[in-house]
C-alpha cells in the first residue's frame, strides 16, 4: 500500500471517529459515510441528502465476522450465495438485527437492516481500522441521479461534507450499484 494510501485511511478513521461526515469511494459509487452509533453524525448524512428520516440507508461491513456482530443468524444457503458472489456487490436486507445497533434511525420500521460486505480495497481497510461498520450511502441529493464518479457530484453534497476522501477520483465506478436480497424469516428474495 502507498504512503497516500495509508494516509487517507488515517485521515478518514480520525474524521469518522470525531462524528463527521465523510465523502468515500466504494465498491459501487461514491458514498457518504459516518459512524452508524453516533446518531447526531447519521442525522447529519440524512440532512446532507436532503434525506427524509423514514428511509433507511445501509451498512457496509469488511468481512463475515464483522456481519456476525451484527446480525444474530445466518442461514447456510444464504452463505452459500455469498461466496459464489464473492466479486460482485450485494447488499442483503436482514431482519431482526441486534441489539447494538437497532437503535439507530436507519433501522426500517420493519425492523430490517440492509448491510454490504465491501469488496472494495479502501473501504476494506477503512472499516477495519474504523474497528465497526461504515455507514453508506450514494453521495447525492435525495431524487437526484446517483454519481458515477466524483466529478459528477453536486457542489451542494461537496460543500457539506467535513471531508472528501483524495483517492480514486479519476475513476468512474465499476458497478453502479450492488444487487440488493430479502432474508426475512429465512426465506431469500431477490430485489435487484
Amino acid at each position: 500500500m502507498s504512503m497516500s494510501f495509508i494516509n487517507e485511511i488515517e485521515q478518514s478513521v480520525k474524521i469518522l471517529n470525531q462524528g463527521k461526515s465523510l465523502l468515500y469511494p466504494t465498491d459501487t459509487v461514491w458514498g457518504l459515510g459516518c459512524d452508524p452509533f453516533n446518531i447526531q453524525a447519521v442525522k447529519k448524512i440524512y440532512k446532507i441528502k436532503n434525506r427524509k428520516l423514514f428511509k433507511p440507508m445501509i451498512i457496509l461491513v469488511e468481512n463475515i465476522n464483522r456481519l456476525h456482530d451484527l446480525i444474530t443468524f445466518i442461514p447456510n444457503k444464504l452463505m452459500k450465495l455469498l461466496e459464489q458472489n464473492i466479486n460482485k456487490p450485494m447488499t442483503i436486507i436482514y431482519d431482526n438485527p441486534r441489539k447494538i445497533i437497532s437503535n439507530c434511525i436507519f433501522i426500517k420500521h420493519d425492523k430490517t437492516l440492509a448491510i454490504r460486505i465491501t469488496m472494495d480495497t479502501f473501504c476494506y481497510n477503512l472499516i477495519k481500522n474504523l474497528d465497526k461498520p461504515l455507514i453508506s450511502t450514494s453521495a447525492n441529493l435525495s431524487g437526484d441521479p446517483t454519481p458515477k464518479s466524483f466529478s459528477e457530484i453536486h457542489p451542494s453534497i461537496l460543500n457539506k461534507i467535513d471531508y472528501a476522501v483524495n483517492f480514486r477520483r479519476q475513476e468512474k465506478s465499476m458497478y453502479n450499484e450492488s444487487s440488493i436480497i430479502k432474508l426475512v424469516s429465512n426465506q431469500i428474495t431477490i430485489l435487484r
